[in-house]
């Protein structure tokens, strides 16, 4: 008995019909194969399992909802039945009953891994917006403070230390009240930009606010903490060139390291800041916090 021929792949006009022809095939494969198996419909091998969530990459670009993807696979189940009733005669009404109950069991164990595998996609995308700046793709001040208490917390247990390294970009004002917001954005965007291909993988930045950007550099004293600093300084000028004059931007940067400055968040934060400001009133790129006095530092491994 053939089920489907060319006529029933065109019969599912709504579905994304480029994607869905090719993978079609092997989707109601696997809708037979678990009708006709003498398991449990519901427990779905792993191939099926993987196959069914196909369905929720093809709907990408239609930003599905799990009702969208759920007529999707009532889909197949149609075309399915549809087919079967075509040769009733030669399975008989009892016959029909049990494989159209079958194939109807075998869809919904494919549509409940199918929508299972979107909910876990939006909940990751939803995480994913929550901790990232909308305009760089940064992280943003949110994800910065829990990677923060990470950092903190194994310098606390391991003695693991790690730098901060805090900056702005200089003279974005004036792009913004001279060229406008727009050019005043692509700014932070190409800010963004210069910073993710300068740091290292294990490296968070984020955008803090404004025209303030921090980077979190595990394993990283604020000496070797600095190297990365002025690296930085190269690649934000070098990325903004001709966005405000031929030579780009500069930045003006704050270097502090943990345990050597403080163990606290606050303190890190502050002291990171107040060395960027003594960098701009200086007129140097970088400049590394001041070690505080003795009675004013924390006891880092206490």
């Amino acid at each position: 008995m053939q089920l489907l021929g060319r006529s029933s792949l065109e019969e599912i006009s709504e579905m994304p019909t480029a994607r869905f022809a090719v993978e079609l095939p092997a989707l109601i494969s696997d809708v037979l194969q678990v009708a006709a198996g003498p398991g449990d419909p519901f427990e779905l091998s792993e191939e099926a399992r993987d196959r069914a969530t196909r369905l929720v990459e093809m709907r990408k670009s239609r930003d599905p909802a799990a009702a969208d993807l759920a007529r999707d696979v009532v889909a197949i189940q149609s075309v399915l039945i549809e087919a079967l009733a075509r040769d009733i005669d030669e399975v008989g009404a009892a016959g029909f009953a049990t494989l159209a109950t079958s194939i109807a069991e075998a869809v919904g164990s494919l549509q409940a891994a199918a929508v299972e595998s979107l909910v876990e996609q939006r909940s990751q995308e939803l995480e994913t917006l929550a901790n990232t700046d909308p305009l760089t793709g940064l992280a943003n001040l949110r994800q910065l403070h829990h990677q923060l208490r990470q950092a903190l917390a194994l310098v606390k247990r391991y003695q693991q230390p790690f730098a901060l390294i805090v900056l702005d970009v200089d003279g974005l004002k004036r792009v913004n009240d001279g060229r406008g917001h727009q050019v005043g954005d692509r700014v932070l965007i190409q800010v963004g930009l210069a910073m993710r291909r300068t740091v290292r993988g294990v490296d968070t930045a984020a955008r803090i606010g404004g025209d303030e950007f921090c980077v979190l550099a595990p394993s990283q004293s604020a000496d070797a903490a600095r190297v990365l600093a002025d690296r930085l300084a190269e690649a934000i000028a070098a990325e903004t060139a001709g966005l405000d004059g031929d030579r780009g931007l500069t930045a003006s940067i704050g270097v502090v390291g943990c345990p050597e400055h403080g163990d606290e968040a606050e303190t890190l934060l502050q002291l990171a800041d107040q060395a960027m400001y003594r960098a701009k009133a200086t007129g140097d790129a970088v400049a590394v916090a001041t070690l505080p006095d003795a009675g004013e530092r924390s006891d880092a491994l206490r």
